[in-house]
């Protein structure tokens, strides 16, 4: 369906009463940018939706690259609410539920994904970790906003800044799994076992945080021999540390940051292409297969 003017709020979608839940939730965790985890979210999210399961994107990066890459840019529409606002408590976290869209929010012929939404991030979050640090059960704050919602989705997935900071503890308390998003390289592979450290941390110090590294998802992996011998020594060793939790790998492909210039998903964008197909595959290896109607 094409847009009309203003956007169409969260319980009107629900109204129509199509059984969902309660969700599995994932959090998208690296302490770098540039590891492949918003990709990657947007991704795996628009896959599943296309499969008939209800999802939710939380876009917490103060960089709203999720928000963009669904077709939104938060701090240009007034009145509109974010995270930000819910962190201020002028706002509440379902009124940041937005349909994600295939396109630029009015722009003629953009249109709304079936069965995928986003909470909207702002470029204030950066704020967010001072913010935070004052609350009293501050770890817990995300916890409570996602379990308001978790009834009504099938999959939800946090979509974390490139840190190991206060909102990222946040979404690893608040999450069921973390998947470790990381490029193939040495270095990039060594950031799997400061996550697998901070979780246990979080574990040792927080009642009830069951959360744990569930997947390691490699992005970006080169296409061509020629460009492959890190990948593949890195492969190896990520293989040999996480098999049981290795996911389909994804390939390189310049068509990744055309559709997020275009904002819009690689199935929209680039229905054929390999990192599509690619993307297809890590959705249905994490449980998330075409649904029967």
């Amino acid at each position: 369906m094409t847009l009309p003017p203003g956007f169409i709020p969260f319980s009107q979608v629900l109204a129509s009463g199509v059984p969902a839940g309660p969700a599995r939730i994932f959090a998208m965790v690296n302490q770098s940018g540039g590891a492949g985890k918003t990709t990657s979210a947007v991704n795996i999210a628009a896959s599943a939706a296309e499969y008939g399961w209800r999802t939710l994107i939380v876009d917490g990066d103060a960089q709203c690259d999720a928000s963009v890459a669904c077709g939104y840019e938060p701090d240009l529409m007034d009145g509109q609410p974010n995270l930000h606002d819910v962190l201020l408590g002028v706002a509440s976290f379902e009124n940041t539920i937005v349909p994600a869209l295939a396109g630029k929010y009015g722009a003629k012929g953009t249109v709304a994904i079936e069965n995928l939404y986003i909470s909207l991030a702002s470029a204030e979050l950066e704020d967010a970790e001072q913010m935070l640090a004052t609350r009293v059960g501050r770890e817990y704050w995300l916890r409570g906003l996602i379990e308001s919602v978790r009834g009504q989705f099938d999959l939800i997935i946090i979509d974390c800044p490139g840190n190991l900071g206060l909102y990222v503890v946040n979404a690893i308390v608040a999450c069921d799994e973390v998947i470790g998003c990381v490029k193939p390289g040495w270095k990039e592979l060594r950031a799997l076992t400061r996550i697998e450290l901070k979780i246990e941390q979080i574990q040792g110090a927080l009642v009830g945080v069951k959360s744990y590294l569930s997947k390691v998802l490699v992005v970006d992996a080169p296409t061509h021999r020629s460009q492959g011998a890190v990948y593949d020594d890195s492969k190896k060793s990520v293989a040999s540390a996480y098999k049981d939790q290795m996911l389909p790998m994804v390939r390189r492909s310049p068509r990744i940051p055309e559709a997020y210039a275009a904002q819009k998903a690689l199935r929209i964008f680039d229905r054929a292409g390999e990192a599509t197909q690619d993307y297809y595959d890590v959705t249905k290896a994490l449980g998330f297969a075409r649904r029967k109607r």
